[in-house]
């Protein structure tokens, strides 16, 4: 007769886990850039410092489009009003009104984009807020860096197992991915400036580093 405990003991052991952390780093050449640039005017009377500004942005906007830069791909970011100070024997005095208007703009075709800086500057532009390189198809390399940090998660467990001298499972039974903005690096542009003498602006993009990382559980 079977015991009338529904709960049976058996010889079979008790899964065991090893957790191990994959990570895998792709180093990548930019396709893209973009730029932040913007237009600074002053008055002591706003409107007119409006108005310079409008006219400037206007020329910057019809130069780069001139150059190829769709306008879809040029849009406003930042536009201020502030009023400027003087402290004359510590006393604070009205100097101007300034209008500043920062543009972002997404240069598709990279080496265009020392010409596109130029060509701003030389049409009113004043400002270079920021240039940051990135791929038009980063999700593509970010999701081959990922398939390799499974890979050296594996590997690093079964490293693990060899030298325990035991059998672990090679499908994991949790894996999490680890998400931080250090996965995304984007690095910024070297630059130099040199309207002196017709000399171009150089941009160096370097290399793009795409990293990813991931948190693996196996069972032994």
């Amino acid at each position: 007769m079977y015991p009338s405990s529904p709960l049976f003991h058996t010889n079979v052991p008790l899964k065991r886990s090893l957790t191990v952390f994959g990570n895998s780093m792709l180093s990548i050449e930019p396709t893209i850039c973009k730029i932040i640039l913007g237009i600074n005017t002053e008055s002591k009377n706003v409107t007119t410092a409006q108005k310079e500004n409008a006219t400037k942005h206007q020329q910057v906007i019809s130069s780069i489009l001139g150059l190829g830069i769709p306008s879809s791909n040029i849009q406003t970011v930042d536009y201020t009003i502030l009023p400027q100070y003087d402290y004359v024997e510590n006393k604070q005095v009205f100097k101007s009104y300034k209008v500043t208007h920062l543009l972002s703009i997404l240069v598709e075709t990279i080496q265009l984009a020392g010409n596109v800086i130029d060509t701003a500057v030389q049409n009113g532009a004043n400002q270079v807020t920021s240039i940051q390189f990135d791929v038009s198809n980063r999700s593509e390399y970010y999701e081959q860096a990922l398939q390799k940090a499974v890979k050296d998660s594996l590997s690093k467990a079964m490293a693990i197992a060899e030298t325990l001298r035991v059998t672990i499972d090679p499908i994991p039974v949790k894996i999490h991915e680890i998400l931080s903005d250090s996965s995304n690096p984007i690095p910024l542009a070297k630059m130099s400036f040199g309207q002196v003498g017709g000399i171009a602006t150089n941009l160096e993009p370097g290399q793009l580093l795409i990293e990813a990382k991931i948190e693996a559980k196996f069972s032994y």
